[in-house]
């Protein structure tokens, strides 16, 4: 069991957060390319956007969080 009084590492959650956004963008990444297809129906592009849009959201959460963790 971890010691409760333990404190969390900005400088580490930062750095994860970016992964995070990494992994994101890299994933958004693929389905841009998927998008480009000349054979993808409506509903692929449907489809399509909501995950990009899922990402852009989860990427603005990270976003904010790193935000939140900066010094005033």
């Amino acid at each position: 069991m971890a010691d409760t009084d333990d404190e969390i590492d900005p400088i580490k959650v930062r750095t994860a957060l970016f992964a995070l956004i990494t992994a994101r963008l890299k994933d958004a990444h693929e389905i841009a390319v998927k998008g480009q297809a000349t054979k993808i129906s409506n509903q692929g592009i449907g489809t399509l956007i909501v995950d990009l849009r899922s990402m852009l959201d989860e990427i603005i959460v990270h976003i904010d969080a790193i935000d939140l963790l900066r010094d005033p």
